[in-house]
């Protein structure tokens, strides 16, 4: 007859709790991803009433001339903080000092060395709204 193996209590407790870590970290994964397959699909409509210059939202903003309406997300490229400070066309991240050109989305000073995210924003004629979706400008 063969002798069983048995298994110590500290190898039990290993095993159990890689296979809660192993749990946890696919469910944060797959909660992760649902979160940003829903945050792209996201689409917001504004009236003709955009006032000139920047308009601020939570993930993104607008910013507004005479003869277009742009839409950058409000993401740092350097760190991921949200920006919300502007003075004039001037975008400041508050978490570490970047600066953005808001008509361009252009690095005036960094850290930051991208521009920040151009999404889509087109006029719908049909309604007369502008539409802003969070898919970025190929």
């Amino acid at each position: 007859m063969e002798k069983q193996k048995t298994i110590t209590r500290n190898s039990f407790i290993h095993i159990v709790t890689g296979l809660i870590l192993g749990l946890v970290a696919w469910i944060w994964i797959k909660i992760t991803n649902f979160q940003t397959e829903q945050e792209n699909s996201l689409e917001f409509r504004h009236g003709q009433d955009i006032p000139m210059g920047i308009s601020f939202f939570e993930k993104y903003y607008l910013y507004r001339t005479k003869n277009s309406v742009r839409a950058f997300l409000t993401k740092c490229t350097h760190a991921g903080c949200r920006i919300n400070t502007s003075t004039g066309s001037l975008l400041q991240c508050n978490c570490h000092g970047s600066q953005f050109d808001a008509e361009t989305g252009k690095p005036l000073k960094g850290p930051a060395i991208k521009p920040l995210q151009e999404i889509e924003c087109k006029f719908d004629n049909a309604t007369s709204l502008w539409v802003v979706r969070l898919k970025p400008i190929a």
